[in-house]
């Protein structure tokens, strides 16, 4: 669901991901090769002021339901966004994240995410990496199709 009106255009551009998303997960093997496949609906919801959007992931990951919920909002200052992610176990992790153009970018600690939306709005594609040392490692390709 997307807004009629926004607080800023940095708003305004986080509006893209805004909607229902039927997601494929192909895991990444250390060797480069793909492994198994999941599945996760993504739903992007702006938030009653408007100023946060809530981010609902509900997934089948090797037979587990894995859920978790993140809160996206507004860094005007650096141009980009902020957002903390909250598991059911009860953990957190912390990302910033950008929107230039089409391709949209998640910087954590420990992962990071570098994807594409495509410019009918309707795609979003791209691969996750996890911090193992010094290096990032490539472990989950993910394909965002609009349920809408």
């Amino acid at each position: 669901m997307t807004q009629a009106t926004f607080h800023s255009g940095h708003h305004r551009r986080l509006d893209v991901v805004a909607g229902a998303w039927e997601t494929t997960l192909i895991a990444l093997q250390p060797d480069g090769s793909t492994g198994g496949v999941s599945f996760a609906s993504d739903v992007y919801t702006w938030m009653p002021n408007g100023h946060f959007l809530a981010h609902e992931v509900d997934a089948m990951m090797d037979g587990q339901r894995v859920r978790s919920t993140e809160i996206i909002g507004v860094d005007v200052e650096a141009g980009g966004f902020f957002s903390r992610s909250y598991d059911a176990d009860g953990g957190t992790s912390d990302f910033t994240s950008r929107l230039d153009g089409g391709r949209y970018t998640i910087q954590g600690q420990s992962q990071r995410f570098d994807g594409v939306i495509s410019s009918d709005r309707q795609l979003l594609t791209g691969e996750w990496e996890h911090r193992v040392g010094d290096d990032w490692i490539p472990f989950v390709r993910i394909v965002l199709e609009r349920a809408e």
